[in-house]
């Protein structure tokens, strides 16, 4: 029976997003706030480059106005010695991955994009140089990060603001914007080998470029590796928790058999005696999967005249997981006195028996091994031309592309259950041992799901800006622009002998504007109004699937006094459904009345009298797209009188709602929710079922000989869920030069004052804070420099959280503590002669000392996120020449 279960789980998934109920339980030195001064001062470093990439804002030369950025730059990224992007994020205490260690969401299905401030990942876009990414997921079409070569990092600024005025569909809680370097001369090289228990890591790469009057040319490289670690590696797991007054949640579905012949007793393998085996599912499966991954990235820019210039960014990558993988029990086998394997419990004269257990004998093995290569790709280029009146017309197009290998080993359920009623040696299955025919054991691992994902995204858009007037307090700008976007999904291959066939497409029209409004500024300052700026901006969207969308945004940033500005927002987003989310394969699921407890389907009102029930999952073309109304208010503070000490805060406010999701796995409240009322159908017509059913690809029955249907549950995407969060995310930094060099510190962080959850609208409302998401995430920075030695200290800290947990009774609340480390950094640059020119070595240990993370009695035994490497140390080496 759980077998079949393991598969509904399966192909279920692959049909659909994530499920609400799961989606509702979701600054160092390396992640500092930029001021508008700092993020001008960015631009400004690049101005000889042609193309000047602010984020957050459409208009050059000026800062995303009423918003806070948090940066990261080429220096901080370095001493954090990240080996990939994700690494380098896990940084941030705004983002959801803060000090773990990052791997791709749903097992290696989903996709590897950051989320902020707890809500999902997909509320969240990334970006390259303000452009948009694609997606290598087998599930999903939301951005990944971009896999860059560490040394093609100029810069990574987050604009934690709802920014879809800017940028369009994704950018409800904000942006996370990659900056790439754009001049190099010469070559530089880095190298770094890290260790920790049952662990290592190696990544090597190396950026070469070359500068002339009129352009640049940049091309890096990185490779990188690390080993896997798995739940038995790490000894504070824990599965049993009857001593903190929950349950014992290890499996009875172990190597070595239960057998039950449903006499109230049952008797474990290997002597059957009364009994009962139990064991860690869990062990064999990854924290940390193993990956090898390629990164190259390619950028060139040419003057072709001088109001003329030529750009192009390219990036690849080439990443593979190998993930292991719990193996799926097998429960009620038959076994009957006919297989000459069959072995009956001492004293009990059985003929027949039905047994658990877990098929590592057949496997050879204790896991899985899952594999997921992603190939992608993303390519822009244009042309910027310079036009009179100091403005600039940008035309450019993009071109992205990605290509996923799944492949993930199965069990052929109908096979084992045929090898189990097997009458000889050459044709019985031996669910006790090692004695099963090599012919049998292939067929019943025949089952893989196997299959190969294609998206495309091709962008063609323009955009104009310049200055439109001079105003007493400085220049009135505008920004106006159109893009094109055409996006496509391709997938083929199968799961459990069941095809999946799906090409997905869309096109998306959009135009939009901003205008920047200088009221106050150098030229009329007034007292309490040294500056004082407006920007309002505005996008519309057209989407062949669903329609259109419009959303606005107005920000003001005033600076009453030298030192202190106070700034806010307030702005619309949207999240558009994703084109699986839209159309991917329909599948119905024939449920028995007797299992549907199994399936989540019991119909409270139908009491003990349960019926045949089926279910829908898949894509919905239906659907809304997600919107969120966003609000923030803010200060940065830079006091002349204490040079070098800066502080920030920022205050925010969002209302999401249609979030997409299934109800899938909400239990009884899929029947008592009016929300959901109109998903369940009882008693249906023939018609009906025959309705429901057109145009799906069958589960557990064939189209020819429909049981007779009790119930319909339509599980597929809806636009369901609300949330509504607000918190303060804060920045204190300080820099003071002494005799011997600098001294730096800082602390930065996130402190969520309410994040409520509905699972629809009519539901109840829920407090996220109670179902694991941390309250405070924040990371301080202590160091210092005395020529050529930089040593620094951070500590992460995160609170701890409270989550429901499973009793004898029912449930019941646990706080769990807080899970805090601390991570060393030591750089030392070499004398600048000879062989050792440009030469510099670092050192880093992160969790200095391998703390253990929280107790909770549920999952793991784990509380909350935590990095799951635990205490590592590393050792790098950057050359110049």
């Amino acid at each position: 029976m759980s077998n079949n279960i393991i598969l509904v789980a399966r192909r279920a998934c692959l049909l659909s997003g994530s499920a609400i109920v799961a989606a509702g339980c979701f600054v160092p030195a390396a992640a500092e706030a930029q001021s508008a001064d700092d993020s001008v001062q960015a631009s400004a470093d690049g101005a000889a480059d042609s193309e000047i990439v602010v984020t957050g804002t459409s208009i050059r030369g000026i800062p995303p106005t009423g918003s806070g950025l948090i940066g990261v730059s080429r220096e901080d990224a370095k001493l954090v010695g990240a080996a990939s992007t994700p690494e380098l994020l896990a940084t941030v205490p705004q983002l959801n991955s803060f000090n773990t260690a990052p791997r791709t969401s749903n097992g290696g299905l989903g996709s590897f994009a950051p989320g902020l401030r707890g809500l999902p990942p997909a509320a969240t876009l990334p970006l390259m140089n303000g452009h948009r990414l694609i997606s290598g997921s087998t599930q999903q079409t939301n951005p990944d990060y971009p896999f860059l070569p560490e040394l093609a990092i100029e810069r990574v600024e987050i604009v934690a603001d709802g920014a879809s005025a800017i940028y369009g569909s994704d950018a409800v809680a904000g942006v996370v914007n990659f900056i790439t370097r754009k001049r190099v001369s010469g070559v530089e090289t880095n190298v770094r080998y890290g260790f920790a228990d049952d662990y290592h890591a190696f990544n090597a790469g190396g950026i070469f470029g070359r500068e002339w009057s009129s352009g640049s040319f940049v091309a890096a490289y990185q490779y990188s590796e690390n080993s896997n670690i798995t739940g038995a590696d790490r000894r504070y797991r824990s599965l049993d928790f009857r001593a903190a007054g929950g349950v014992d949640t290890r499996s009875a579905v172990c190597p070595d058999a239960n057998v039950n012949l449903f006499t109230g007793t049952i008797y474990a393998a290997p002597s059957l005696a009364p009994g009962l085996n139990s064991c860690d599912p869990r062990g064999p499966v990854d924290l940390v999967p193993e990956n090898r991954t390629h990164a190259a990235f390619v950028s060139a820019r040419q003057e072709l005249s001088s109001a003329v210039t030529l750009w192009a960014d390219v990036l690849y990558s080439d990443r593979k997981d190998v993930v292991q993988a719990a193996l799926p029990g097998q429960t009620f086998v038959l076994v009957t006195a006919a297989n000459p394997f069959f072995r009956a419990p001492p004293g009990t004269g059985a003929t027949f028996e039905f047994v658990d257990f877990r098929p590592d004998n057949l496997v050879g093995a204790d896991h899985f091994d899952q594999t997921f290569r992603v190939r992608s790709g993303n390519a822009t280029a244009g042309l910027d031309i310079k036009l009179p009146g100091d403005f600039k017309a940008s035309i450019f197009g993009t071109f992205n592309w990605a290509r996923n290998d799944t492949f993930q080993p199965g069990i052929n359920t109908t096979a084992l259950t045929a090898a189990a009623a097997g009458t000889t040696t050459a044709t019985a299955l031996d669910p006790f041992g090692t004695r099963t025919n090599p012919a049998v054991v292939a067929a019943i691992l025949d089952n893989p799901t196997d299959f190969t994902n294609r998206q495309r995204t091709r962008i063609g858009a323009v955009k104009i800006d310049g200055p439109l007037a001079d105003l007493p307090g400085g220049e009135l700008k505008v920004a106006l622009g159109g893009e094109y976007r055409r996006e496509t999904y391709m997938q083929r291959g199968s799961s459990g002998g069941v095809g999946f066939p799906e090409d997905l497409s869309r096109n998306v029209g959009s135009v939009y504007g901003e205008l920047f409004v200088p009221i106050f500024g150098a030229d009329n300052a007034a007292p309490m109004f040294r500056s004082l700026a407006l920007s309002l901006s505005g996008r519309y969207d057209h989407y062949s699937d669903f329609g259109s969308t419009t959303n606005p945004k107005v920000g003001i940033t005033w600076e009453p006094v030298e030192g202190i500005n106070l700034r806010g927002s307030y702005g619309r987003s949207f999240r558009a459904p994703g084109l699986r989310d839209l159309g991917s394969t329909v599948g119905s699921y024939y449920a028995a009345a007797a299992l549907v407890d199994a399936f989540g389907a019991r119909d409270p009102l139908r009491g003990a009298t349960q019926v045949n029930t089926m279910l829908l999952f898949g894509g919905n073309q239906n659907l809304k797209p997600e919107k969120a109304r966003t609000f923030s208010l803010g200060f940065d503070l830079r006091p002349r009188f204490a040079p070098g000490f800066t502080a920030g805060a920022t205050f925010y406010d969002i209302r999401y709602r249609d979030v997409i999701g299934t109800p899938s796995g909400l239990g009884a409240l899929v029947f008592t929710d009016p929300t959901f009322a109109s998903l369940v159908i009882r008693d249906p017509s023939a018609a009906q079922v025959t309705s429901a059913i057109a145009d799906t690809v069958p589960f557990f029955y064939t189209f020819s000989a429909v049981p007779t249907i009790g119930n319909i549950l339509d599980l597929r995407q809806g636009n369901f869920g609300i949330r509504k969060t607000n918190g303060i995310d804060f920045d204190v930094r300080y820099r003071h030069t002494a005799s011997f060099g600098t001294i730096f510190g800082g602390i930065a962080g996130n402190y969520i004052l309410k994040y409520r959850t509905q699972l629809s609208p009519t539901s109840a409302v829920s407090n996220s804070l109670d179902a694991g998401i941390p309250r405070t995430t924040l990371r301080t920075t202590l160091g210092f420099t005395a020529g050529p030695v930089t040593f620094v200290n951070f500590v992460n800290h995160r609170s701890g959280i409270t989550a429901s947990f499973a009793t004898p009774t029912g449930s019941s609340l646990y706080q769990s503590k807080s899970y805090t480390t601390a991570d060393l950094r030591l750089s030392v640059k070499l004398p600048d002669t000879g062989f050792m020119k440009g030469t510099e070595i670092g050192l880093q240990i992160n969790d200095l000392f391998d703390k253990t993370p929280p107790y909770f009695p549920g999952t793991d035994g784990i509380g909350g996120t935590y990095n799951a490497i635990g205490r590592y140390a590393a050792m790098s080496l950057r050359t110049a020449f």
